[in-house]
C-alpha cells in the first residue's frame, strides 16, 4: 500500500530489522566485553564463594559473597581495582555479602553509631574501642581498617562473619568546606 509513493510496510520492516540488529549488537557487546570478562575475573578470585551481576540501566550491580578473609581492606581493594579495570569508566556498585548471625548483627547495629560519628568527627580511636567492646560483649572479635575513602569493619563469631564497608565521603566534604 503506497502512500505518496512510499511503501509503508517495507519501511516499517526495515525499521524493525534495524532496531533488532542494533539491540542485538549492543547486547553482544555488553555480554562479551563487560559481563563475561567480569564473570571470569570474579570466578578466578579464591576469596569469592558466589557472585551475581545485574544491570540497572547503565549501572552495573555486583553482589559478592566473600569467604572469611584476614584483611577486608586488602581484599576489597583488590576486588574493587579488578572490577574498575574491567568496567573502565562504567558506573558500578559493589555489594559485599557475608554470613552474619544475630550476635554480629547486634554488634554492628550498636557499633554503627560510633562508626558514623567517627566519619563526621574524626574520633577513630574512640570508634575502634567502642567497636571492639560491642563485639567482645557478644563473644565476637572485630577488626577495623581505614583508608582515605572508606572504613572497613569485619567481625567474626564462631563460623559466622560480617563485612561492612562504610564510605568516608562526608568527612572529605567537610574537610574541603573548611579549607
Amino acid at each position: 500500500m503506497p502512500w505518496r509513493g512510499l511503501r509503508i510496510p517495507i519501511i516499517l520492516l526495515v525499521l524493525v530489522a534495524s532496531l533488532v540488529v542494533f539491540w542485538g549488537a549492543h547486547w553482544l557487546f555488553n555480554r562479551f566485553s563487560v559481563e563475561q570478562p567480569l564473570a571470569d575475573f570474579l570466578k578466578s578470585q579464591s576469596y569469592i564463594h558466589t557472585f551475581e551481576i545485574n544491570r540497572d540501566g547503565s549501572l552495573v550491580q555486583i553482589s559478592v559473597l566473600l569467604a572469611p578473609v584476614e584483611n577486608l581492606k586488602k581484599t576489597y581493594g583488590e576486588l574493587d581495582r579488578g572490577v574498575r579495570n574491567i568496567l573502565g569508566g562504567k558506573l558500578y556498585e559493589l555489594f559485599l555479602l557475608d554470613k552474619r548471625d544475630v550476635q554480629l548483627n547486634n554488634a554492628f547495629y550498636y557499633s554503627q553509631f560510633a562508626v558514623y560519628e567517627a566519619v563526621m568527627r574524626g574520633n577513630y580511636r574512640e570508634m575502634l574501642d567502642y567497636v571492639n567492646k560491642q563485639a567482645a560483649e557478644r563473644g565476637a572479635t572485630a577488626s577495623v581498617f581505614i583508608d582515605q575513602d572508606r572504613i572497613y569493619l569485619q567481625m567474626r563469631h564462631d563460623s559466622n562473619y560480617l563485612y561492612e564497608v562504610i564510605p568516608r565521603a562526608s568527612n572529605n566534604i567537610n574537610q574541603a568546606a573548611m579549607q
